[in-house]
């Protein structure tokens, strides 16, 4: 969204509990690239939104300020698909719907990931998941280690997953990585519309001393994590 240039949001909440974890990190990144949320909402309404969508939509994302596009916040799927195409200005529509930062997704195809996709609807009878794509990043990670130092022991295994020699191919261009301060996998980020994918994060232009994937998420200056390995 910095990227185009889209700088004013509109943010619309749900009333789960997640979704206020969601708004939260959608604000944090906002704060760190200068965005201006420019109005938020909380979605309240109880009724069946596939009747009703249609007006209460449109009056529902009435604001006073312009916005360049609605972020939604709905992890539970009870509204935000029906936002798309509703809102009282055409604008679009990202966050847990409308474009979404996914893991995985079954239209990425580059860097050799059609054929992992293929494979998995041969064996599963369905389209990979974003949950099939991290127990397949798990097992793999354990196997590349195991191999590289020859053991099966925990210690050693564990020492080379956190170390700057793991390069771990996941069909998306960059090699990935573990974080040493908080143990997050550091992978590119997919943005998909429901059924195409529009770009792969990080974008072209935001640079990083170490690693572009690291311009994802939390840096370690910014982090507060006190994460070891034990």
């Amino acid at each position: 969204l910095v990227k185009k240039r889209w700088t004013k949001w509109f943010l619309v909440v749900g009333p789960a509990p997640e979704d206020r974890l969601y708004s939260d990190a959608i604000k944090r990144s906002a704060k760190r690239f200068n965005i201006d949320i420019v109005a938020e909402k909380t979605w309240e309404h109880t009724f069946d939104a596939r009747r009703t969508a249609q007006a209460d939509v449109a009056v529902f994302s009435q604001v006073e300020d312009d916005y360049d596009v609605l972020v939604v916040a709905d992890e539970q799927g009870l509204f935000g698909e029906y936002l798309d195409y509703r809102t009282w200005l055409p604008r679009p529509v990202a966050g847990t719907q409308g474009l979404t930062a996914t893991g995985w997704h079954r239209t990425h195809e580059q860097w050799g990931a059609v054929q992992i996709q293929n494979r998995f609807k041969d064996q599963a009878g369905r389209w990979m998941e974003e949950q099939d794509y991290a127990a397949y990043l798990a097992v793999r990670a354990v196997g590349e280690a195991a191999t590289r130092v020859g053991s099966n022991e925990l210690p050693a295994i564990k020492d080379y997953l956190f170390s700057e020699k793991l390069a771990l191919q996941g069909y998306k261009g960059n090699p990935l990585s573990f974080r040493a301060w908080d143990g997050q996998l550091r992978q590119p980020v997919l943005l998909a519309a429901p059924r195409s994918l529009v770009a792969v994060a990080p974008i072209e232009g935001f640079l990083h001393p170490k690693t572009e994937l690291d311009t994802l998420g939390y840096d370690q200056p910014e982090s507060h994590c006190q994460w070891t390995k034990k």
